[in-house]
């Protein structure tokens, strides 16, 4: 698993060195505004620059040779008329409530489930570069099945994400963007002070995961100012910290901290758009999976004595509802 991380980070690196080169390739081949110092202003692909001339291929298909050192600036034009066509806007604001049902599960062992409530929000930069940083906070209550059963145990997930990608146009109506980025989840699942139906004490428990998101997210434009798109992600898991609170359960036993190293997940969403007046509105399907693999063993105390070792199972948890965002 080790060596399959080592490759994935790898890959990582090379698919973030392309997005660069293809946002400095595209730069350099797209229509530019380049003004001189005499006050002209030349609209064009650049053919040729160097140190001494620049040659540029017009919009009107002339050539134009001027001198390096008559440059006072170049920058990207965009035809007036060619503005609200773009795919995206440059800045967007996006409030993301939702709905889910999540089932966590360790095989032969236990399993969890319940409806969660969240908000998300988040904020997107495009100029062929896609820049985005986004996170949530979902609550709900779950039920609890072992040998015993305990109901609406208090459940609530924190996550963070960071994001860049790259906007190639397919067509004139659809977009693809592939991204890459680092995210983090944390997971609180509350059982301190509640008893089982056979009488087994319950603790707190935290657990913190800290991955790598590598996806691809498309656009298309349909009529009547509406649009869709579709999200597909894996998650290279890095690392994992679960802190089990046994001292909840009895005080003289220490809490544990273990230590999880291999695991994946992935994600995918399908999102249908309505454009507004002053807000885009969308409903946006989505299913959530993590597969984490047993953790590292410690030392289970009691009053600083080693009577065992504790571990996280083997486990996976299953997410599905529905985002109804607000785009600014």
């Amino acid at each position: 698993m080790k060596a399959l991380k080592k490759i994935c980070l790898y890959l990582l690196v090379i698919i973030f060195v392309m997005l660069v080169n293809t946002a400095l390739f595209a730069q350099e081949k797209g229509i530019k505004a380049i003004q001189f110092s005499d006050g002209s202003v030349v609209q064009g692909n650049i053919i040729k620059i160097n140190t001494s001339i620049i040659k540029i291929e017009a919009i009107t298909g002339e050539i134009i040779v001027r001198e390096f050192n008559e440059i006072l600036s170049i920058e990207d034009y965009i035809a007036e008329e060619d503005a609200s066509e773009r795919p995206f806007q440059r800045h967007t604001w996006e409030l993301r409530p939702e709905i889910s049902y999540i089932k966590y599960e360790e095989p032969g062992v236990m399993k969890e489930s319940g409806f969660m409530y969240g908000i998300g929000a988040s904020y997107t930069y495009h100029n062929n570069i896609m820049i985005k940083a986004e996170g949530r906070y979902s609550y709900g209550q779950v039920d609890y099945e072992n040998s015993g059963t305990i109901d609406d145990i208090d459940d609530y997930i924190i996550e963070v994400r960071g994001l860049a990608g790259y906007d190639f146009k397919v067509s004139h109506i659809s977009t693809i963007t592939p991204y890459i980025g680092a995210g983090y989840r944390y997971l609180n699942d509350d059982m301190a002070g509640r008893v089982s139906s056979t009488g087994a004490a319950g603790y707190e428990r935290e657990s913190n995961y800290y991955y790598s998101p590598i996806g691809i997210e498309t656009f298309s434009q349909l009529s009547n100012g509406w649009s869709y798109g579709i999200n597909i992600e894996f998650d290279i898991f890095w690392k994992g910290e679960q802190k089990s609170h046994l001292s909840d359960a009895d005080a003289s036993y220490n809490d544990l901290e273990n230590n999880q190293n291999d695991g994946y997940g992935w994600r995918g969403s399908v999102r249908l758009q309505r454009k507004g007046k002053k807000a885009d509105y969308s409903i946006e399907p989505f299913i959530r999976y993590w597969n984490i693999k047993k953790s590292e063993k410690e030392n289970w105390t009691s009053s600083g004595v080693i009577i065992g070792y504790g571990y996280e199972p083997k486990n996976n948890s299953t997410e599905f509802g529905l985002i109804f965002s607000i785009r600014y």
